[in-house]
């Protein structure tokens, strides 16, 4: 059975990012909380809805392809992402490149499935139980 990656750059949902110094002053001062919930709160509602459809759409291939799929997120306002929207004339949101050649760009679940039946995955025989942890794998997100 073979492993087929797929790369999706998307503007990602983050925190906010500080230095060691500005932690430990914020942990210090009891004030990490507040600020996370302020930066998290900052995100449009249209930005939570496309965050929750991808996440249901890569829920939706893990089960049914189960460890075939090895997934990878990547944001546009990284280097990599940067790197990888130049590479392959990325404009548009979520695209989705499969093993690192062929891509589709938007919601078509169909084209996508096309793309990784076209590289070797196949449908599980039988979904993993809920809650067992198998199923796609999902690696670190990729932040520059």
């Amino acid at each position: 059975m073979s492993t087929v990656r797929i790369e999706i750059i998307t503007p990602l949902i983050a925190g906010p990012k500080q230095c060691q110094s500005c932690n430990d002053f914020f942990d210090d001062a009891g004030i990490t909380q507040k600020i996370n919930q302020e930066v998290l709160d900052s995100y449009p509602t249209a930005m939570w809805e496309e965050y929750a459809r991808l996440s249901r759409l890569v829920r939706d291939l893990s089960t049914r392809y189960g460890g075939q799929l090895r997934v990878t997120l990547i944001d546009p306002h990284t280097p990599t992402g940067l790197w990888k929207s130049v590479r392959h004339w990325v404009r548009r949101y979520p695209t989705f490149i499969v093993d690192g050649q062929a891509k589709v760009t938007g919601w078509d679940q169909g084209a996508l499935e096309s793309l990784l039946r076209a590289r070797g995955a196949r449908l599980s025989a039988r979904p993993p139980a809920e809650g067992t942890g198998k199923g796609g794998e999902c690696c670190a997100t990729s932040h520059g």
